[in-house]
């Protein structure tokens, strides 16, 4: 299975060490959608990717939820183990025994107060429920009820081809990663839901590669060149550019193109390609989003085995 790799945007050497564990009363109130074990969301200081407590072969910590991961991994540091040799270990998420880890180096300049012990990524989320509502997290083996989901306001997009619990049905292009579709102007495309991506620089930052930057330049969308940044690769280190775009709204839309919600408040990153995969080396539109957006989708629901992202549609607009 192809491993998404992702670009962390560099944050000034700042020596923060702080948690920032979310402790909300109204958060305790909140309940599962769909069946599964409640968990508190933590994260970095300042970011949004979803962090919860869990423990591999008895070993505690914080792993990061990465929907933008397609191969779950462990701390080699905290398992005493050489970078990229492979570990099979008992995992404490529902319905789960022992699998196989990739052993990887976490090389991060913010952490939560707990030590990261691993990253789960689609490899085990594809075979899970999760909900993200706030400061809470829920996790279950079973499928969500649609007509419940439905009832609480939430609006479903089909994930038919780009996640699911049965990597068959996969598009052969594409990873195994839950997706959005984007509109901007009369542009349209989906848009990777990367929790993994922590855009603490930019927020609400959308990665787009160079089809859709040509897309959107020839449908006359005017972009402005706001900012260069450094971003740490698989190859290296590159710079890349930041656009905004003013006076137009980006909406986060269904397969079926209903608005669910839209903001003012985004701005644009150019990927171009490397050797790095991902959507910089797709000759189709394609993009990809920052963790931030978790904080505009409200309540946020994976469903693999229905194939099924649910977005809260009472979430507020033009945030």
């Amino acid at each position: 299975m192809a491993i998404v790799r992702k670009a962390c945007l560099s944050i000034s050497a700042i020596a923060v060490l702080a948690v920032a564990t979310f402790v909300k009363t109204a958060d305790r109130d909140r309940q599962a959608l769909c069946e599964g074990g409640r968990y508190e969301r933590s994260a970095v200081p300042g970011g949004a990717s979803p962090y919860i407590g869990l423990s591999a072969d008895g070993v505690s910590g914080q792993f990061l939820l990465d929907y933008g991961a397609t191969r779950s991994s462990l701390s080699a540091s905290a398992f005493t183990a050489s970078d990229g040799s492979v570990r099979k270990a008992a995992i404490s998420l529902p319905n789960f025994q022992r699998d196989n880890f990739d052993l990887r180096r976490y090389d991060l300049p913010l952490q939560t107060a707990e030590t990261q012990v691993g990253v789960i990524g689609t490899d085990f989320l594809s075979l899970l429920s999760v909900q993200i509502t706030g400061h809470t997290v829920f996790l279950g083996a079973q499928p969500c009820q649609f007509n419940a989901l439905l009832a609480h306001g939430l609006i479903p997009i089909v994930q038919n081809g780009f996640f699911s619990s049965n990597p068959s049905s996969i598009r052969s292009e594409l990873p195994n990663v839950p997706v959005v579709f984007i509109r901007l102007g009369e542009v349209r495309t989906w848009a990777q839901i990367d929790t993994g991506y922590d855009d603490i620089l930019y927020a609400h930052s959308v990665d787009i590669n160079e089809a859709l930057y040509k897309r959107l330049v020839d449908a006359g969308i005017k972009l402005e060149r706001s900012a260069d940044i450094s971003v740490s690769t698989c190859e290296g280190r590159e710079s890349r550019l930041v656009y905004t775009v003013k006076g137009r709204s980006l909406f986060i839309e269904t397969d079926q193109a209903k608005p669910i919600l839209e903001t003012n408040n985004f701005h644009l990153i150019l990927k171009r390609s490397n050797g790095c995969g991902g959507i910089g080396a797709m000759t189709a539109p394609a993009a990809q989003l920052g963790a931030s957006f978790l904080q505009i989708f409200g309540t946020v629901v994976f469903d693999p085995k229905s194939e099924t992202v649910w977005l809260d549609g009472n979430a507020s607009r033009g945030q």
